[in-house]
């Protein structure tokens, strides 16, 4: 296998025992014991940490990040229902978040009873036969949950992930996603690694929807807005042949269970230009975000770059 193909590394190194990844460690023994706390008291719990962060100066930014995007994506949407689906989001962050050992903590059967599945008819007979998929997934903060969930049956997948910042908190964070087998990819890897995980018969969990700037990008609509978007799903289907399956990651608080949403395959894509690629993933991305507006990443800098270049964060 070519070195730029290789998978993250998964090794444990010496260097994470030193102090200065202490935090982390203390960090990740209190996750654990939080994973073995009820969920309906947890989930309060976590509802009482966001009432609180969301008025802190800390959150300001964020929150004016926000506020621009679902502006621009729903002009008829007023400043309460704005306030209301930010403060949702910034919940389901942290219940999210005081969840995020339970993969690792957990047995199988705890973390499948956990999850709840509509449409899997239009995934899980594709992956039983042994046909590999990309699973189109914009980002909600369930995103971890729907992957492992997905994968704990068996058919063999590969992603991507970019530095946080701090070593041990990747190799942790990776460690997880690569427990049932997963191929983990550096960002830096290139759409030549998913190609070659694809055409090996790995299906592919793909996050389509940050803003990677004007020079590889083309704009589309999402919702009443037009966005910067890498024309790379069609490229990715073009050149392996798999079909793509959008997918939607949300987290239901009244129920205390992560949700999955799958929706049909999409149909005559690739086309026959990237512009009407992009034009086609929007449009799944938007009814993917129908299913809970609440639960998608609002406070990321999606719209960035902007067809005049003009400005808006």
């Amino acid at each position: 296998m070519s070195d730029k193909y290789k998978p993250y590394d998964l090794s444990f190194k010496k260097t994470f025992l030193l102090p200065k990844f202490w935090p982390v460690w203390f960090g990740v023994f209190v996750l654990y014991l939080l994973a073995f706390v009820p969920v309906k008291p947890r989930d309060k719990f976590a509802r009482f940490i966001a009432t609180k962060l969301f008025n802190l100066k800390m959150m300001k930014k964020r929150k004016k990040v926000a506020k621009i995007n679902l502006s621009m994506c729903f002009p008829e949407m007023d400043e309460t229902e704005q306030e209301r689906i930010i403060e949702g989001n910034l919940v389901t962050f942290c219940q999210t978040i005081l969840s995020y050992a339970e993969p690792s903590a957990r047995s199988l059967a705890y973390n499948r009873n956990r999850m709840i599945v509509h449409g899997g008819e239009n995934l899980f007979p594709s992956l039983e036969q042994g046909k590999p998929c990309i699973l189109l997934v914009p980002h909600s903060f369930a995103v971890d949950f729907s992957g492992l969930h997905i994968a704990s049956y068996g058919a063999p997948f590969c992603t991507m992930f970019n530095d946080s910042g701090n070593e041990l908190f990747d190799w942790l964070m990776t460690r997880q996603r690569a427990k049932f087998g997963n191929t983990i990819y550096h960002r830096k890897a290139g759409l030549g690694a998913l190609v070659h995980s694809l055409n090996k018969g790995e299906s592919c969990y793909y996050l389509p929807d940050e803003d990677h700037g004007p020079k590889r990008s083309v704009f589309a609509p999402l919702f009443s807005t037009q966005k910067a978007t890498l024309p790379v799903l069609g490229k990715l289907a073009q050149k392996t042949g798999v079909a793509v399956v959008p997918i939607y990651a949300a987290y239901n608080e009244e129920l205390g269970k992560f949700e999955t949403f799958i929706r049909p395959a999409m149909q005559n894509f690739p086309s026959e230009s990237p512009e009407q690629d992009a034009v086609m993933m929007n449009k799944e991305i938007e009814a993917l975000i129908e299913c809970g507006v609440d639960q998608y990443m609002w406070t990321l800098r999606l719209l960035r770059t902007r067809p005049d270049g003009k400005k808006i964060y």
